[in-house]
C-alpha cells in the first residue's frame, strides 16, 4: 500500500486514530460530515503531523492514490451503511475499505458482499483500547479477504500497542472474523467488569471495607497473577473522592449500568452456536437488573434488608482465588465461542493469534493471556482449555476457596451473578454425570421426544407412567 490513508468520522476515536496513524508516518486524509471538526483538527496538527482535509466523500476519494485504503469511524448500524451507499460508486477495483467500529459481524459479511460487487474489499477491524488506545496503540483484529489484510498489514502494525516487543494486531480470519472476535472480546469485558463489581460489593458490603481499602487491595491484586488493565483502573477510580462533597467518588454514581449491545449480540451469538457462555449471560442479565433501579428500591422497601457482614478471617485471599477462577472461566467461555464460530462460519481463527493481539492494547488485557496462549500451544481449542496442564494447575488448587467465597456471599445475601454463573460452569463440566436424564425422561414423557439408554444402543420411548 501506499503512505496515505483515508480516514471519515472525526469523533474521539476517529481523531485519535488519525493522530496515531498520522504519527507513524502516513499521510492522512481525514472526512467529517460536521465541517468545523476537520478544520479544528487540521489546525490543530499543524506543522506537526501530516492530516489533510477534504470537505466531500468525492474530495477525500480524489485525494488518495491508488489502491485507497479508506478506514471508516462512524457509529455501527445505519451510519456505516449510509456511508457505503455513498462512498462504494467513488471507489476503484483493488481499493481496500477498513470498517473499524463496532459492527455486527453479520452485517459486516453482508457489506462485504456487496462491496465485492464492486471488486472493492471490506475489512471488518476490531479496535479495542478506548480513546487512549486510538491514541497510542490499541488491539488490532481484523478481518475479511486475506489480500485486504496483506495489503494493509504494515498500517495496522506500525500502529497497534506492543507486547514483548510484537504488535498487538493480526488477521484473525476470512468474512467478519474481525468483528466476530471484538464482539466475543466485549462479552468477556461485559463478564469481568461484572466480576470487579461482585468483587467490590462483596468487599463493601460483605467485609465493612472502605472505597479506597478495597483500592488498594485490587492495587495489590493487580502486580501478581491477576495483573489487568480492568484491575488496574477500578483500583484508580475507588481512589477518586468528589472534591464538593469530600466522598469516594464511585460511591455518589448510578447503579445503573450502560451498555451498547455487543454483549447482548455475544449472548444472542453463542445461544445459535449451542455454545454455554454462562458468565457472560449472567454479565448482560446482571446490566438489565441493574437498569430497574425504581423496582428495585420498591423490592427493597418490601422485603427489607436481606445481607449480613461475612464472617471469615481469611476471606479477601479466598476472594482473590474466586476472582481468578471466575475470570479465567470467563475467557474460557469466550475462546470457546470464537473457536465454535470459526468452525461453523469457516473463518480459520486460530486461538493463539486471539490471545496474542489481546496481550495490550485492549481492554480485557492482562497476564492471563500469557497463560492462554502456553495451552493453546499445548493444542487447546473449545472448553478443552480446562484440560490443560497449564490451566487445571491455575484452578485445581483454588477450587476449595471458590466455592467457600460463594458460599459466605451466599449467606450473607450478597448477590454474585457472575461468580455464580462461573462457578457452575466449572462444576458441570468437572461432572461425569449431570441430572439431564430426567430432563429427556421428561420430555418424553408430555412429548414423546424419546430418549436413549447408557445401557444398549437405540433410540427409546416410554409412557413413563408407574
Amino acid at each position: 500500500m501506499s503512505g496515505e490513508v483515508g480516514l471519515i468520522g472525526l469523533g474521539v476515536m476517529g481523531e485519535n486514530l488519525a493522530r496515531n496513524i498520522a504519527s507513524k508516518g502516513y499521510g492522512v486524509t481525514v472526512y467529517n460530515r460536521t465541517r468545523e471538526k476537520t478544520e479544528k483538527l487540521v489546525e490543530s496538527v499543524k506543522n506537526i503531523l501530516d492530516i489533510r482535509p477534504s470537505f466531500s466523500l468525492a474530495e477525500l476519494v480524489s485525494k488518495l492514490e491508488k489502491p485507497r485504503v479508506i478506514i471508516l469511524m462512524v457509529e455501527a448500524g445505519k451510519a456505516v451503511d449510509s456511508v457505503l451507499e455513498e462512498l462504494l460508486p467513488l471507489l476503484s477495483p483493488g481499493d481496500v475499505v477498513c470498517d473499524c467500529g463496532n459492527s455486527f459481524f453479520r452485517d459486516t459479511e453482508r457489506r462485504q458482499k456487496t462491496a465485492a460487487e464492486k471488486d472493492v474489499m471490506l475489512m471488518g477491524v476490531g479496535v479495542s483500547g478506548g480513546e487512549e488506545g486510538a491514541l497510542k496503540g490499541p488491539s488490532i483484529m481484523v478481518g475479511g479477504p486475506v489480500e485486504g489484510y496483506q495489503s494493509t498489514e504494515k498500517l495496522w502494525k506500525a500502529i497497534a500497542a506492543k507486547a514483548d516487543g510484537e504488535p498487538c494486531a493480526g488477521y484473525m480470519g476470512s468474512g467478519g472474523a474481525g468483528h466476530f472476535v471484538k464482539m466475543v472480546h466485549n462479552g468477556i469485558e461485559y463478564a469481568l467488569l461484572q466480576l470487579i463489581a461482585e468483587t467490590y460489593d462483596i468487599m463493601s458490603r460483605g467485609l465493612g471495607k472502605q472505597a479506597a481499602e478495597i483500592g488498594e487491595v485490587f492495587s495489590k491484586w493487580s502486580k501478581g497473577l491477576l495483573s489487568s488493565y480492568l484491575l488496574e483502573i477500578a483500583s484508580d477510580a475507588l481512589m477518586v473522592k468528589d472534591e464538593e462533597k469530600g466522598l469516594p467518588l464511585v460511591e455518589l454514581v448510578l447503579d445503573r449500568a450502560g451498555q451498547k449491545g455487543t454483549g447482548r449480540w455475544t449472548v444472542q451469538t453463542a445461544s445459535e452456536l449451542g455454545v454455554p457462555t454462562p458468565s457472560i449471560d449472567a454479565a448482560v442479565a446482571a446490566r438489565n437488573i441493574s437498569a430497574l433501579k425504581e423496582l428495585r428500591q420498591r423490592v427493597a422497601e418490601k422485603t427489607g434488608p436481606l445481607t449480613s457482614r461475612i464472617n471469615a478471617a481469611n476471606m479477601v485471599d479466598m476472594l482473590h482465588d474466586a476472582y481468578l477462577c471466575s475470570a479465567i472461566v470467563s475467557y474460557i467461555q469466550g475462546f470457546a465461542l470464537i473457536s465454535h464460530g470459526s468452525k461453523t462460519y469457516g473463518y480459520g481463527t486460530v486461538l493463539e493469534d486471539v490471545a496474542k493481539v489481546w496481550r495490550n492494547g485492549c481492554i480485557i488485557r492482562a497476564a492471563l493471556l500469557k497463560n492462554f496462549r502456553d495451552a493453546f500451544r499445548e493444542g487447546a481449542e473449545d472448553e478443552s482449555l480446562l484440560l490443560t496442564n497449564t490451566i487445571h494447575q491455575l484452578i485445581q488448587t483454588r477450587v476449595e476457596p471458590w466455592k467457600q467465597t460463594l458460599a459466605h456471599t451466599r449467606l450473607a445475601g450478597i448477590p454474585t451473578p457472575v461468580h455464580d454463573a462461573s462457578l457452575n460452569y466449572y462444576l458441570s463440566l468437572a461432572s461425569e454425570k449431570l441430572p439431564a436424564n430426567i430432563i429427556q425422561a421428561l420430555r418424553d414423557r408430555f412429548g414423546s421426544h424419546t430418549y436413549q439408554r447408557i445401557d444398549k444402543p437405540g433410540v427409546f420411548h416410554s409412557s413413563w407412567k408407574p
